[in-house]
């Protein structure tokens, strides 16, 4: 009796041609779940609720005046009394006869070097409201004037205040930079039901501006590239009074924080070219500006009277605001480098600094993750001076590496609820935009989905082969059973 062994082979072959479908169809699956650059397949966690709303705006085929005719339609679809909400903010904020002087000193000089695209921006969301020419504090309404003092609000008088701290890959769990950043802002309870996040959708990049409805110029924002960027105040309450002194001596045009850190979101796409390019400009008023991406964090030290310098983690600060803690990256309202003495003497910035100082523990061997730096911006320990203080508007985590942000948003109303903050991810950036590794891993896995293509063509050949070769053997089988 002759032996059929080549059907064991045959079994054998099938099986592995099985082997070999599973496995593509679970690359396949994986493929189309989507990668992220902490694994293969990672799920997403699902989105918390009650989160601030969201603006998208497809801009790549708009101009700039259709993109303020889309906010525009879109922020007064959320908030039908906006210009109400906002006229409440600044009667509570401003004086009228100091909202007069700087409509009358300061407002034409600021106006004057804004983009042209963005004042289309703007006109395009004005059509969208209902503005009026007269410029009174809290008549109910909302004047065009009044409209760009909100535009400035960090050039005219009411700063942005706050904290920031950053750690560095080296010290860092998320295997990029991880930025906390807390806006301390003097707010009413209609600003604060304001609060949006604005994204602008180009074609070949994004920018997420974390502000209000309808406001176009950047206090905090980052783009798809992982460039964060963050003003922060460092004048005094008198700097407001002059706050023109450099346009003298330099000759240049004044240019304005809100709309240079828009432009800045729009143009660059690392801290190096970022940083450079806000120091060529010259402002009005002291401050620090914090840029950050996924592998460097620098603070810009800018004063009207002075050169803009650059501040890292290594910079040697004034003997009395020590920072020996590598890798690590804080930030107050003043000015700490040692070429800058005699600029940071208020309490509050002192503690706050001294506050983060003995916070900054992390090393090699005991890296920060989100959780660690949620602790450090969460912080009270002094009710004076705490780094989540009252006036705390926002306080948010950002990872340039991910694009993940963490924001809490300060509530309409006073509540004594701990503050916790919401995730942001899917829902900010479109897919395109999003995993900043992406394209890596879709080589990755195309490369791999062509090599099992390749070995699948080869198991099919070989079966091919293997059953002319058994349907042969079966033949000369049945035949010898004949005779």
């Amino acid at each position: 009796m002759t032996e059929v062994k080549p059907l064991a082979d045959f079994s054998f072959t099938v099986t592995l041609y099985n082997m070999f479908i599973t496995s593509l169809r679970l690359l396949i699956f994986c493929l189309f779940l989507g990668l992220s650059n902490r694994g293969i397949c990672q799920e997403i966690p699902p989105l918390p609720v009650d989160k601030v709303p969201i603006i998208h705006i497809h801009a790549e085929n708009l101009s700039p005046l259709d993109i303020g005719v889309e906010i525009g339609r879109q922020s007064k679809q959320l908030f039908p009394d906006i210009e109400y909400l906002y006229d409440s903010y600044l009667m509570a904020s401003l004086k009228q006869m100091g909202f007069n002087d700087i409509l009358r000193d300061r407002l034409p000089k600021l106006k004057s070097h804004i983009d042209i695209a963005y004042q289309k921006e703007m006109e395009g969301i004005a059509s969208s409201w209902t503005l009026i020419h007269d410029n009174k504090l809290g008549d109910g309404y909302l004047s065009w004037d009044e409209y760009w003092v909100l535009n400035l609000l960090a050039d005219i008088g009411l700063p942005a205040n706050g904290t920031g701290f950053g750690v560095l890959n080296a010290v860092s769990r998320e295997k990029s930079t991880i930025i906390g950043r807390n806006l301390d802002l003097k707010s009413t309870p209609e600003l604060r039901g304001l609060q949006v996040i604005t994204v602008y959708e180009y074609s070949n990049h994004a920018v997420v501006n974390i502000g209000f409805a309808g406001i176009i110029s950047v206090m905090s924002g980052f783009n798809d590239s992982g460039l964060f960027v963050a003003h922060f105040n460092a004048a005094s309450d008198l700097s407001y009074q002059n706050p023109y002194p450099a346009r003298q001596e330099t000759g240049k045009a004044m240019q304005t924080y809100g709309f240079a850190l828009r432009k800045t979101l729009e143009t660059m796409t690392s801290v190096g070219k970022a940083t450079r390019t806000l120091a060529e400009n010259t402002y009005g008023i002291s401050s620090n500006i914090l840029v950050a991406d996924k592998k460097k964090i620098q603070i810009l030290e800018y004063s009207p009277l002075g050169k803009a310098q650059i501040r890292s983690w290594q910079s040697e600060t004034h003997p009395d605001k020590q920072w020996n803690s590598p890798s690590q990256i804080a930030v107050v309202d003043c000015h700490v480098l040692k070429s800058r003495s005699g600029s940071c003497e208020r309490a509050r910035d002192t503690y706050r600094w001294e506050r983060l100082h003995t916070q900054a523990i992390f090393t090699k061997n005991n890296r920060a993750g989100v959780q660690d730096i949620a602790g450090v911006m969460l912080d009270s320990h002094n009710q004076y001076y705490e780094i989540m203080a009252s006036d705390t508007l926002q306080s948010m985590i950002y990872l340039p590496g991910t694009g993940h942000l963490y924001l809490y948003t300060a509530p309409v109303n006073t509540t004594k609820i701990p503050p916790a903050y919401k995730i942001y991810y899917q829902d900010l950036l479109p897919s395109r935009f999003r995993n900043p590794e992406k394209n890596y891993y879709f080589w990755w896995i195309l490369g791999l989905l062509t090599l099992l293509a390749i070995a699948l063509w080869l198991i099919r050949r070989s079966m091919r082969e293997k059953t002319g070769e058994t349907n042969i053997r079966l033949d000369r089988i049945n035949a010898d059973r004949r005779v």
